[in-house]
Order: C-alpha cells, then structure tokens, then sequence
C-alpha cells in the first residue's frame, strides 16, 4: 500500500488539495485536519500526557529489568 501525505485546506467542509495530480483517481483517504495558527495549545495538558508516556516508559523498563533478572536466574538453576 503506497500512503501519500500533502497539504490541503477546508472550505465549507470541501477539501482542497494544493497538489491534486499527486492524488490517484480513485481511493480513501484518513483526513487530519490541523489546529487554525491563531489557535494555541494547551500546555498543561501537552506536559500532562507526555507525564503519563514517560511513566509508561519508567514501567516498561522496570518491567524489563525484572524480566531479565528471573531470566537470569532461571537460567543459572539449570
């Protein structure tokens, strides 16, 4: 499957794509449609969820760590 990216704008729920000979005849499309530039983000929230990844992460490597260590002595009982 050949995915293709490119710019476009919304006119009363249209979309216009800047290059349409990029696009094939035919097809779906997963449209994003991107905050308006006088729009600014919530920081909170933004610093909120990369919070809640990181400690994801912190889990998934502790995970790990204990994993290997069972592994390990597992592995020296045989």
């Amino acid at each position: 499957m050949r995915c293709v990216t490119m710019e476009a704008e919304l006119d009363h729920g249209r979309v216009i794509p800047k290059e349409p000979e990029k696009l094939p005849l035919t097809g779906r499309a997963l449209l994003t449609v991107l905050n308006p530039s006088g729009e600014k983000p919530d920081w909170d929230k933004v610093i909120g969820l990369l919070g809640t990844m990181q400690q994801k992460v912190d889990g998934l490597t502790i995970e790990r760590e204990a994993r290997a260590e069972w592994d390990d002595k597992s592995h020296s009982q045989q």
